[in-house]
């Protein structure tokens, strides 16, 4: 019995080494690698074990490779379904994997009907290794009819910590997937991201419902990363020193669309190869900013957070934050794109205490009550003249300004409870763009193909069966954008005459139709109600979670500890007390000047240090006359540090102890 079990395991081991040798050959043959990484091959091993997998590797770890290696070893047709939350990310990968030689693809609204059709069906039939969707497309219902044949051997969910930052408030549809897994045949599942602390991790596990899954982490720390805050109000100065004391290419994140703006005008007048990049930049001139800094003609990009996700550019020398980053698990993602070629670089965080302001009216706008998001309901239902328990049959044109008129809201308070309403099923939204129109038919698309062939237009003929290749088979059903560019493209008619024929194919029953205008379509999905039923306690959640995120990053800039320790401690990972290289353990700060004066308010935190509170609730109560503002707190405590009276004791929670000189400061004034 003993000997058949040791041949037994014998033969495992050389069936797993002879898995593990031709994981090699791939990566070999593919990417040029003779040997993985740290994480990856265990990460590979787990997805052809069949088991569920939880891979964080740090920001240039090699992630992808952990489901593209395994996705080249599936047997039979099978291929690996790839969820990503960006289509520019989806391109990058596709667009690299093609260049490898390997198969693979990706489907988003970028692609006609016909490809789209053409590109599931070639799945279907096992043409790809790989192919790449959005978490939202998985909820369509022509993923839906074909997900039963679809031939997926594993679903892997890239930048899967999508599910805790976004999945209750930005990207819904990262809640949804496990779903979608059922529907597949319930194939092994792959989270992997670069960024996750436990908690985070928990919400992964949880979110995409993973069994029992190997977890792979392989360490959050950066040691070639120098990291540095500095409290200023002269944030251009000490930027010009980092831009002009560091060579190479660089990122600047800034909080908001017009500081973007302002930092990139002011570095091109500093004589500056400077560039900027947010979401209110057209395609085209995104993708452009893009290619010219990882080209190398644009030296430094200024950009907001929409920057960044899925960039591959090794020799960025540095990355500076010039206001507070919304979560410290943002912050180590974004600065984790410098030095991803080993080499030194730098993170560098600006800030002054105000910067919390605007990240709270951030936060503010960004989380509506629930009774402000019924007034915003109420509002876009007055606007359209729509009447309790009526459900109109067309999409309403609202403006946007005058539901903030009404309503006396900011435009991010009415845009995020416009989103929040159309998760809960209220609506669907469009913004209107002067190359889209809305349209929806009134007739099957048989009968629509049958009344192409008998008329004897032929030129309308021709034009309606364009019509029905490329517009969304979703528009039988409610309305739907139309490309009136593309359109144009495909029938050779001009604008003016495409839209003459629209009118006339709605004259005569065939569709309904909207030409492009400037306000937001709104399609009620529901009949008109006094209030509708937003779930508050999970908008209450939501914004309690961002509250925590910002106190952490507010804790991180204040710190008087090693920033490696404080981040790594953050991740759930221990570090040595001092990194040597970090701007408190090379002591880059001034010594606080101390006055008697400030004597009261020093006894004041030495007695809430002794007490245990922690430093945020040092003033919550105070006797010794006018509070002293954040600035001149952060500096006495720093001078209790340094000169021994205080210790920090718990860096994430900033709480500090008393040392043997502080303690004996105190019996003695108190005596």
């Amino acid at each position: 019995m003993a000997q058949r079990a040791k041949l037994a395991s014998s033969e495992q081991n050389t069936k797993e080494q002879a898995v593990a040798g031709r994981a090699r050959a791939l990566l070999e043959r593919h990417w040029g690698h003779t040997a993985f990484r740290p994480g990856q091959a265990e990460a590979i091993a787990a997805a052809r074990a069949g088991e569920d997998a939880l891979v964080v590797l740090p920001t240039g770890g090699g992630k992808s490779v952990c489901y593209q290696v395994p996705a080249l070893m599936m047997e039979g047709k099978r291929f690996a379904l790839v969820v990503s939350p960006l289509i520019a990310l989806m391109h990058d990968q596709v667009a690299a994997l093609k260049a490898r030689g390997i198969e693979a693809a990706f489907i988003d609204s970028t692609l006609s009907y016909r490809a789209t059709e053409q590109r599931w069906t070639d799945a279907e039939h096992g043409r790809f290794d790989l192919l790449y969707v959005s978490p939202e497309r998985l909820q369509s219902e022509r993923f839906q009819a074909r997900a039963g044949r679809l031939p997926v051997a594993l679903l892997a969910v890239d930048e899967a910590h999508c599910v805790s930052m976004w999945g209750h408030h930005f990207r819904p549809d990262y809640r949804k997937i496990p779903e979608a897994r059922a529907a597949l045949g319930d194939p092994p599942t792959m989270a992997v991201t670069a960024t996750a602390p436990p908690e985070v991790r928990r919400d992964m596990a949880e979110g995409l419902a993973l069994r029992d899954p190997r977890e792979v982490i392989t360490g959050f720390d950066r040691p070639n990363l120098v990291w540095s805050v500095f409290q200023t109000a002269q944030k251009r100065r000490r930027l010009r020193a980092v831009v002009q004391g560091v060579g190479g290419a660089g990122l600047v994140y800034a909080s908001t669309r017009r500081r973007v703006e302002t930092y990139a005008a002011w570095l091109q007048g500093e004589g500056v190869a400077a560039d900027y990049y947010h979401a209110g930049r057209d395609a085209e001139a995104r993708a452009a900013v893009q290619a010219d800094w990882q080209a190398g003609e644009t030296r430094v990009v200024v950009a907001t957070n929409a920057f960044g996700m899925g960039i591959d550019k090794a020799d960025v020398r540095f990355v500076a934050h010039v206001d507070l980053p919304a979560s410290l698990e943002a912050y180590y993602q974004q600065a984790g794109r410098a030095g991803r070629d080993g080499k030194r670089a730098h993170a560098v965080l600006l800030f002054q205490p105000s910067d919390a302001e605007t990240r709270h009216a951030l936060i503010e706008s960004a989380h509506p009550t629930g009774r402000e998001v019924n007034a915003v309901y109420t509002a876009v239902c007055n606007l359209g003249q729509v009447p309790l328990g009526s459900q109109p049959e067309v999409p309403l044109a609202i403006r946007p300004e005058a539901v903030e008129d009404l309503t006396g809201f900011s435009r991010g308070k009415v845009r995020s409870a416009l989103q929040l309403l159309e998760r809960a099923g209220a609506w669907t939204t469009r913004t209107s763009h002067p190359r889209f129109g809305l349209l929806r038919f009134e007739q099957p698309a048989d009968a629509l193909r049958r009344r192409a062939r008998a008329m004897e237009n032929r030129a309308l003929a021709g034009f309606l069966s364009e019509l029905l290749r490329t517009v969304h088979a979703e528009a039988f059903a409610r309305w739907r954008d139309v490309d009136l560019r593309l359109l144009a493209r495909r029938t050779g008619l001009a604008r003016p005459r495409l839209q003459r024929g629209l009118a006339f194919l709605q004259e005569q029953g065939v569709l309904r139709w909207r030409p492009p205008g400037q306000a937001l379509e709104v399609e009620l999905l529901e009949p008109r109600t006094r209030a509708y039923p937003v779930d508050q306690q999970t908008v209450r959640r939501a914004r309690r979670r961002a509250e925590r995120r910002l106190r952490d990053v507010r804790r991180y800039a204040r710190s008087l500890v090693c920033r490696r320790r404080f981040l790594l401690a953050h991740f759930g990972e221990a570090a040595p007390p001092r990194c040597g290289r970090c701007d408190v353990c090379l002591g880059r700060h001034e010594t606080p000047v101390v006055t008697p004066s400030d004597e009261p308010a020093l006894r004041h935190m030495l007695r809430a240090a002794e007490r245990g509170q922690p430093r945020e609730a040092w003033f919550d109560e105070y006797d010794g006359g006018e509070e002293p503002p954040v600035p001149k707190r952060d500096a006495l405590c720093a001078w209790l540090v340094e000169q021994g009276y205080l210790r920090p004791a718990d860096p994430l929670e900033e709480v500090f102890a008393l040392t043997e000189k502080g303690t004996a400061f105190l019996a003695q004034v108190e005596s």
